[in-house]
């Protein structure tokens, strides 16, 4: 029995925007570093995951701040990271993509949890700011819990929520980080293909459903369940 809905968050209920590495410049400039280079600041970023691995799965602000230093051949302060992330939670809401009707509905139905590939407090934040914390049990970021699409990482958070894989449902939009590991422990998934762009990623994942509006997410659970 589906007791449990296991989502992600970034590009599943918060749109991540390129254009949002903008107010990246708010962070550099109340650090005293040159503001255009946000977007590269960004693109470093989204590179430091890649140096995630199961001997060191866990996000950190140092790794992060080394993964863009050496990038950009830079030398910036561990101060930076925490202006960048705090202008993440700040502003980085702007596009909200499942209604907040519908996320109430299912908190009724199911215990709901995030598991995030970014930083608890970061995320949690973002979620108050729109209004959807208070739909959540527990946010799982990647700082306490560990990344995606690690099996020893979503062992942890399964643990924590004291519940067994065939009682959750993974629903997320990447084949490689939500998908993949939901298949690696026996959980069913939800790809959410929000754009159409999503299922069309090459990853080795059979068992899965793809949802592309998720007003019809009832439908699919009622089948599932």
């Amino acid at each position: 029995m589906i007791k449990n809905l296991i989502f992600d968050l970034d590009d599943t209920i918060i749109k991540d925007e390129e254009e949002d590495s903008i107010f990246y410049k708010e962070a550099l400039r109340n650090c005293g570093y040159n503001e255009e280079r946000h977007y590269d600041i960004y693109m470093a970023i989204d590179e430091y995951e890649k140096y995630i691995t199961e001997d060191n799965m866990y996000y950190s602000k140092e790794d992060m701040l080394n993964t863009i230093n050496k990038i950009l051949h830079t030398n910036y302060d561990i101060k930076l990271i925490d202006e960048l992330l705090r202008v993440t939670a700040k502003y980085w809401i702007k596009r909200i993509i499942i209604k907040e009707e519908t996320i109430k509905k299912l908190s009724k139905m199911y215990n709901l949890y995030i598991y995030t590939n970014y930083f608890t407090e970061v995320q949690s934040k973002r979620l108050e700011n729109i209004g959807y914390l208070k739909y959540f049990k527990k946010v799982y970021g990647a700082d306490y819990y560990g990344c995606k699409p690690i099996i020893k990482s979503f062992d942890k958070v399964l643990e924590d929520m004291s519940a067994k894989p065939e009682e959750c449902i993974m629903i997320g939009d990447d084949k490689a980080k939500d998908i993949l590991v939901a298949n690696k422990i026996g959980m069913k998934a939800i790809l959410y293909d929000y754009n159409g762009k999503k299922d069309k990623k090459i990853c080795d994942v059979k068992n899965y459903i793809v949802l592309k509006d998720f007003d019809k997410i009832f439908e699919v659970l009622a089948q599932i369940s």
